[in-house]
């Protein structure tokens, strides 16, 4: 297995770094998306997974791509990888319709703690109400398995249909106990929508957070969490109010200047912010 110190080396990050290791104890364990670096994980699982450990994240969370949430290996196989790499399969997205179910009972038997439907395109009211009654249905699925049931955001949930926003009707229709809030605070910022807003009306109802930043020339582009344009120092001021217990990298490419010290950079200054 690579080290950190040789790893940081050969990607040219070292001195940007400080001294103390990056595995070293911090208030919340920092994760990430492996849809981030979803090419790389379907050409190469393991070795990708060797570079997240190397970095510091000790928290994953999958996604059901092409080659399915464990990229072709079977599940206590990827959970024993990521284990024997001081990492956690803390968490998957998982897509609606008839995987549903296998997905959920799959994920509870290697002790996934979190299943999240990460999207489920809304295009009026009706299609709202049937979600409501979905989600509703999906966390007490969960709930008999020992999961919890999650819902990711995008810029469609802050649409308004016959004068109801999704995003508000979740929050008041179904029981907490059954969904929790994975805030993709990228999409926020996108459709100008204050997370801190949400956080003071639900106290405790997100724990997981996606800390993607926001390009600061072009709001369509996300960047290294840190150099963007979202004033994250002020949202983990209440993470504590929100809930927050796993803070998760995503990036959807722009990697500067490559992907590894660009993840480096991320990982790094959400480590900082969730002191």
């Amino acid at each position: 297995m690579i080290s950190r110190r040789d790893f940081l080396i050969a990607t040219g990050t070292m001195a940007a770094l400080p001294i103390v290791p990056a595995w070293a104890a911090t208030n919340k364990p920092i994760g990430i998306q492996l849809y981030t670096i979803r090419e790389l994980m379907n050409q190469d699982p393991i070795d990708t997974l060797k570079h997240l450990s190397a970095i510091g994240f000790t928290q994953l969370e999958s996604y059901q791509g092409d080659k399915g949430i464990y990229f072709g290996l079977k599940p206590t196989e990827f959970a024993r990888i990521a284990h024997d790499l001081g990492m956690t399969l803390l968490a998957s997205h998982f897509n609606l319709g008839k995987t549903a179910e296998d997905s959920i009972t799959q994920a509870a038997e290697i002790g996934v703690k979190y299943m999240i439907v990460p999207y489920n395109k809304l295009t009026d009211l009706e299609s709202t109400k049937r979600a409501v009654d979905e989600y509703t249905r999906l966390g007490e699925l969960c709930r008999q398995h020992g999961l919890q049931f999650g819902y990711h955001n995008h810029g469609y949930d802050f649409e308004t249909f016959s004068g109801v926003v999704p995003y508000d009707l979740f929050l008041k229709q179904i029981d907490p106990g059954l969904m929790v809030m994975e805030m993709e605070l990228y999409w926020f910022a996108r459709m100008n929508v204050d997370p801190v807003m949400y956080i003071e009306k639900y106290p405790g109802r997100f724990p997981l957070w996606h800390v993607k930043d926001m390009d600061r020339q072009d709001s369509t582009a996300n960047t290294e969490v840190g150099k963007g344009s979202i004033n994250y120092k002020r949202l983990f001021e209440h993470a504590k109010q929100a809930g927050l217990q796993y803070s998760i990298v995503e990036q959807d490419g722009h990697f500067h200047p490559s992907v590894w010290p660009s993840l480096t950079t991320s990982y790094e200054a959400t480590k900082t912010l969730a002191r």
